[in-house]
């Protein structure tokens, strides 16, 4: 199977490293998505940031489990240098960070169009900060990733800055379900994007009027996850794609002993089915790219 499933740390506040990575293995996953907080912060127990970077990446040498993704709360949308020049220091610790402990993606924000600009100026503005440090990934040897969300939802604008930052460590981790949420389906954003989603999220949740009302378990929302699984496929997508449960932030959510591996399962299912419906589209194509095929002079004789 191609592609393989990861879960955000976010789904399970109270667990500790330990607990995650073996709950991991039980639940059918392949990976995790590490949520950071930052130094200092103690609400998220599996927090890289609060252990030593030997302690974690030993945990991880010890585990099967793959530490695919860094992700942070940083968003470089910021207009004034002194936050630009907090978010720029901080990421670049988060940076080292991942390259310590073997992640080989950062994920980070531009969550918002600048007071008073165009989107388009504010694609360019962040462009140009991204630049240097994607420089600095490639010396650290990570990935850095921008997750759709806030006013930027629509592929098309990070298509754009992706083509302005033209830059082989830069790539996306698609929301789909952020992309749902503001009217774009997977068979906009995936084709349009292709190659540059290095990473996917999957979450499902009732949308109404741009809102998402209530989040639930893969398939039983307005998100289509199935078919923004089959367009991935399609693409020849074959990296993680992560389970999110925001479990953090809303206690109310059922615990993620409910949750995780009843969406692992799906998930799985709906890959394998759309793989069998992918494979057969491309052998079809072929035969009939096959059968369209001038013929050799030869055979015309």
């Amino acid at each position: 199977m191609a592609i393989k499933f990861c879960f955000s740390t976010t789904a399970c506040p109270d667990w500790p490293l330990e607990e995650v990575l073996t709950k991991a293995g039980e639940y059918g996953y392949e990976g995790v998505e590490l949520r950071t907080l930052g130094p200092g912060s103690a609400n998220l127990a599996s927090d890289p940031a609060l252990s030593s970077h030997e302690r974690v990446a030993q945990l991880f040498s010890s585990s099967p489990i793959e530490p695919v993704c860094l992700s942070t709360s940083l968003s470089l949308h910021h207009r004034q240098t002194s936050a630009v020049h907090k978010v720029t220091l901080q990421l670049k610790a988060d940076m080292e960070l991942a390259r310590a402990i073997g992640c080989r993606f950062v994920r980070v924000f531009a969550e918002r169009i600048g007071f008073g600009e165009s989107s388009q100026a504010s694609i360019q503005r962040i462009a140009r900060q991204v630049r240097p440090l994607a420089e600095t990934a490639a010396e650290q040897g990570v990935e850095l990733l921008f997750e759709n969300a806030g006013t930027f939802n629509h592929a098309k604008a990070w298509w754009w800055l992706l083509d302005l930052v033209d830059h082989p460590m830069v790539g996306m981790c698609w929301n789909v379900a952020n992309a749902a949420a503001a009217g774009e389906p997977p068979t906009v954003s995936v084709p349009l994007l292709h190659r540059r989603i290095r990473m996917a999220k999957a979450k499902d949740a009732i949308i109404t009027d741009g809102n998402e009302c209530g989040w639930v378990l893969p398939g039983d929302g307005t998100v289509a996850i199935s078919v923004f699984l089959r367009r991935l496929l399609g693409v020849g997508f074959d990296g993680f794609v992560s389970v999110e449960w925001d479990r953090l932030w809303f206690k109310s959510l059922a615990p993620p002993e409910e949750y995780l591996p009843e969406a692992c399962s799906r998930l799985k299912a709906w890959v394998d089915e759309n793989t069998e419906l992918v494979e057969k589209g491309r052998k079809a194509a072929q035969k009939a790219a096959a059968k369209n095929a001038p013929k050799p002079a030869a055979a015309l004789k």
